[in-house]
């Protein structure tokens, strides 16, 4: 029992193998649903079971295929700084909470994962307006035509294009956080001045 808790990372639960195959299973378990759910209710008002099984099928491939290469992504920057790939989710894990690793070793993964996050989110203001922007203009033609959809009386078809408004605006919502995070992680690793 204690054996092999020094294998996964730390005795820490939920590393190893089965902490990779819940989100792997998460993901493809979305896959499936949503992919039904848009093949046999997103019909011409009625409901294909055909449809909806095809799309599931694609959602899944798709969604094994993009989580094979995270996958390898991450095998492949974590070798680069002599860890497993578990390890090197859990340092980013870290990073997304706006905490540093206490391990020395891990500090490098976690300076590399800061930098490649505070590119992602985008440092310029200029980039950051466009696209607050660009995901704002998004959520409201969702909106606008779930709510068409409503009066047209197709109610699947408008709770679909209600929920994906809701998430673009869940996304605008949880930016200033995951900045702040990213901000908190850096002055933790000394990457950036004190405020």
């Amino acid at each position: 029992m204690t054996g092999s808790a020094g294998v996964t990372g730390g005795g820490q639960g939920g590393t190893g193998r089965w902490g990779t195959a819940g989100p792997l299973l998460a993901v493809l378990s979305a896959a499936v649903v949503g992919g039904f759910l848009a093949g046999a209710l997103l019909g011409e008002g009625q409901i294909d079971v055909s449809q909806g099984l095809f799309l599931a099928a694609a959602f899944v491939l798709l969604g094994g295929g993009a989580s094979a290469g995270v996958w390898w992504w991450n095998r492949r920057r974590a070798a680069e700084f002599g860890m497993s790939a578990g390890r090197y989710l859990r340092v980013g894990r870290q990073i997304r909470r706006g905490e540093a690793p206490d391990d020395p070793a891990e500090r490098p993964a976690a300076v590399d994962i800061a930098v490649r996050m505070r590119r992602a989110l985008g440092s310029s203001s200029r980039r950051r307006a466009w696209w607050l922007w660009l995901v704002g203009a998004g959520a409201l033609l969702w909106f606008v035509s779930g709510v068409f959809l409503v009066v047209d009386g197709r109610y699947a078809q408008a709770s679909y294009n209600l929920v994906m408004a809701g998430l673009l605006l869940v996304n605008l919502m949880t930016m200033r956080r995951r900045r702040r995070r990213l901000e908190a992680a850096e002055r933790a690793l000394g990457i950036r001045a004190p405020a």
